[in-house]
C-alpha cells in the first residue's frame, strides 16, 4: 500500500491553513459589499421620493383635510382621538399638524420624515446588535448590510409617495425600541447592585413609552402587550411584568372604549372560523416579498417562511438560559410581524387573498424576513472552525441583494407612475377641467375632496403653494422668461374632453430641455398669450419620434388639461426650462400651433 509523504502532508495542512486565513480576509470584503449594497438600497429610496413627489394629497389623507375644511383643529384631543378605519392615530396626526401648519401641507416635511424614521429604525439594529448580540467586525456590518436592504426596501414604494404613510414606519421602529428597552432592561438586571454601566430604572420607562407611542401609530401597536407581558415573565422580570400587565390593561381599555368595527371589514372573531383562509392570506402576506407572482408561488414561500419563524420561536427558552437578548429581539420582531399579518387577514379576509400583495405590508413582511436571516448569519459566524459557511452565507445575502437591485425597477416604476398621475391631477383641479374619472383615482370619496380643494385653495396649501400655482390667468411674459424655441423640443396632441366639468382640452406629448439636456421641468398653454393650460411632465413616452438616445430613454412624457376659450383664439404650448426663475420655450411651431374649435 503506498502512503502519503510527509511532504504532501505538509503541504496539505499548510494549504489549509491559508485557507483558513484566506477565509476571514473574504468575509471582511464581502462584509463591507454587503454594508454597500444596504447604503445603495437607502439611496434607492431617497431617489424614489424624489422621482415620483406629488404635493397632491392621496386616498385617506382628504379625511384628514375635510375635516380641517368643516373647522376641526389639527390639534384638539377630539380629532386626534377620533378613528381612522380601525386605527387611533394619534401620532401620525400631530406629523400631518406639523405638516399642514407648516410646511403648507407639501408633503415635504411628512416623507422626510419617513426618512429620517427609517435611518433611526436601522440605527436602533445596529446598536442593539453591538450592545445585546456583542456582534463586531464583519458580522456586524453584514447585519448592518441587511437590515438597512430590508428596512429600505423599495417593494413598499406607497411609503415614499404618500406622507401619510408616516404612521407604517412609526409602528415598526416603536416596536424594536420597545422590544430593546425591555432586553436591556433585564441585561442590566443580571448586573450587581450598584455596578459601573447599570441604567436598568431608564430601559423599562422607555419601552412602555415606546409600546404606547407604536399603539397610537397603527392598531397593531396593541400587540405589543401581550408580547411584552409574556417575555417580561419568561425572563422572571416581576417588575417589568406588573408594569407591562397595569398599562397595557389600562391602555387597551381606554383604545377600545366606544371604538367602532370598520363596517366594511371583516369580523376578526369570525375569520378565525376560516383558518384555512387566514393562513394562505398570511403567506400571501409574508411570501409576496419574494415573488411578482403566481400566487401559489407566494403561498408556499410564506408557509416556508412561517415554518422557519416557528422554528426560531421554539428555541426561545434556549435564547433565555443562555442569556441571549438579541436572539430574543429577534423572536419577539417575528412574533410581532406575524401578528401582524394575522390581525391584518383576520380583519380583511372578505377583500381576497389578493388584497395581502398590497405592497404597503412590505413595511412587516421584510422585518420578518431580516429576523430570519440575522440568525442564520450569527450561527455560521460561530462556526469558527468552519469560516468558509459564513462566506457562503455572505454571498447568498449577496445574491439577495443584486436580485433585489434587478427588480427595483418594478417599484419605483411603479412609484414614479403614481406620483405622475397625482401630478397629472393636480394640473386637473387647478384648471378646473376635468372628469369624474380622475376624482375617483386620488380620492375614496369625490365630496370629501372636493371640499378640500376648496380648503386647500383658499388658504394656499398644498398643490395651491407650488412655484406655479399663480400662472392660471397670467400673462406668460409676465411671469415667465420667454426662451428662445432653439432651446426646446417637443411634440403634442390635443384632444377635446366630452365629460369634464368644464369645456376644455386634453393636452399631451413630450418636451425637452435641450439648454439642460433633461425633460422639461413643466408645461403650459397660453390662449392669446394669457396662460390656460398646465401639463405635468414625467412619464416615458411611446414614440418620441426623435433620434436621440437621451430623450429616447427619458420621462419627457407630458399630460395636462388646457381651458376652452373663444372659438378662433390662438393656443400655443410652452415647454417650461429649468432655468432659475423658471423660463418659457415655444415647440416647433410647424404644426403646432392651434385655433380653437369655430
Amino acid at each position: 500500500m503506498n502512503l502519503p509523504s510527509t511532504t504532501g502532508l505538509a503541504g496539505g495542512v499548510l494549504a489549509a491553513k491559508e485557507r483558513g486565513r484566506a477565509a476571514p480576509q473574504l468575509t471582511v470584503a464581502l462584509s463591507y459589499a454587503i454594508l454597500l449594497g444596504g447604503m445603495c438600497t437607502i439611496a434607492a429610496a431617497i431617489y424614489t421620493i424624489l422621482v415620483s413627489y406629488s404635493s397632491l394629497p392621496w386616498w385617506d389623507t382628504w379625511e384628514y383635510i375635510s375635516a380641517m375644511a368643516k373647522g376641526e383643529s389639527p390639534l384638539s384631543a377630539s380629532w386626534l382621538w377620533r378613528q381612522h378605519n380601525e386605527h387611533r392615530m394619534v401620532i401620525q396626526k400631530l406629523f400631518f399638524a406639523v405638516d399642514l401648519k407648516m410646511f403648507r401641507a407639501r408633503q415635504v416635511f411628512l416623507l422626510a420624515s419617513i426618512v429620517v424614521i427609517q435611518v433611526l429604525h436601522s440605527g436602533l439594529w445596529a446598536w442593539s446588535m453591538r450592545v445585546l448580540g456583542g456582534w463586531r467586525g464583519a458580522l456586524w456590518r453584514s447585519g448592518v448590510g441587511l437590515v438597512a436592504f430590508c428596512i429600505f426596501c423599495p417593494s413598499p414604494w406607497l411609503n415614499y409617495t404618500m406622507g401619510f404613510q408616516v404612521c407604517y414606519v412609526l409602528s415598526p421602529m416603536f416596536a424594536t425600541l420597545s422590544f430593546v428597552g425591555l432586553l436591556l432592561y433585564w441585561k442590566d438586571s443580571q448586573r450587581h447592585p450598584g455596578e459601573q454601566g447599570s441604567s436598568r430604572f431608564l430601559w423599562l420607562p422607555v419601552s412602555i413609552l415606546a409600546a404606547l407611542c407604536g399603539t397610537y401609530s397603527l392598531a397593531n401597536g396593541n400587540l405589543l402587550w401581550p408580547l411584552l407581558l409574556a417575555a417580561a415573565v419568561l425572563l422572571k422580570l416581576r417588575a417589568a411584568a406588573v408594569s407591562y400587565a397595569i398599562t397595557g390593561a389600562v391602555n387597551t381599555f381606554v383604545y377600545f372604549y366606544r371604538y367602532v368595527r370598520p363596517a366594511y371589514h371583516a369580523d376578526p372573531i369570525a375569520s378565525l372560523g376560516a383558518p384555512v383562509a387566514v393562513i394562505k392570506y398570511v403567506a400571501v402576506y409574508f411570501g409576496s416579498s419574494w415573488v411578482n407572482g403566481p400566487i401559489v408561488a407566494a403561498e408556499i414561500i410564506g408557509v416556508v417562511g412561517l415554518g422557519v419563524g416557528l422554528m426560531v420561536l421554539l428555541r426561545t427558552p434556549y435564547y433565555v438560559r443562555n442569556s441571549q437578548p438579541f436572539a430574543l429581539q429577534l423572536v419577539l420582531t417575528i412574533a410581532f410581524c406575524a401578528g401582524t399579518a394575522i390581525v391584518t387577514a383576520a380583519g380583511r379576509i372578505n377583500f381576497g387573498v389578493k388584497e395581502a400583495w398590497e405592497n404597503r405590508y412590505q413595511t412587516f413582511a421584510l422585518p420578518f424576513w431580516c429576523s430570519l436571516g440575522l440568525p442564520l448569519l450569527g450561527y455560521v459566524y460561530s462556526l469558527r472552525t468552519k469560516p468558509q459557511r459564513f462566506v457562503v452565507a455572505q454571498i447568498c445575502l449577496l445574491a439577495v441583494m443584486v436580485r433585489g437591485a434587478m427588480l427595483a425597477e418594478h417599484p419605483i416604476g411603479e412609484a414614479r407612475a403614481h406620483g405622475f398621475g397625482l401630478n397629472l391631477a393636480s394640473m386637473a383641479l387647478r384648471t378646473g377641467v376635468y372628469s369624474p374619472m380622475v376624482l375617483e383615482r386620488i380620492a375614496e370619496r369625490s365630496d370629501r375632496l372636493l371640499v378640500g380643494v376648496e380648503y386647500l385653495r383658499a388658504h394656499q396649501l398644498s398643490l395651491f403653494s407650488d412655484w406655479d400655482a399663480a400662472l392660471l390667468g397670467s400673462p406668460l411674459d409676465n411671469v415667465l422668461r420667454v426662451a428662445s424655441p432653439n432651446e426646446c423640443r417637443g411634440r403634442l396632441e390635443f384632444a377635446p374632453l366630452e365629460d369634464s366639468t368644464a369645456p376644455g382640452f386634453f393636452v399631451s406629448g413630450w418636451a425637452w430641455d435641450d439648454k439642460h439636456h433633461q425633460p422639461a421641468r413643466e408645461v403650459v398653454a397660453t390662449t392669446d398669450g394669457i396662460i390656460t393650460g398646465l401639463a405635468a411632465v414625467g412619464y416615458k413616452p411611446l414614440n418620441t419620434g426623435a433620434s436621440d438616445p437621451a430623450i429616447l430613454n427619458s420621462y419627457s412624457g407630458f399630460a395636462g388639461y388646457v381651458r376652452q376659450s373663444k372659438p378662433g383664439a390662438v393656443l400655443k404650448v410652452y415647454a417650461v426650462l429649468r432655468d432659475n426663475p423658471p423660463s418659457a420655450c415655444y415647440f416647433d411651431a410647424t404644426d403646432q400651433q392651434h385655433r380653437t374649435a369655430e
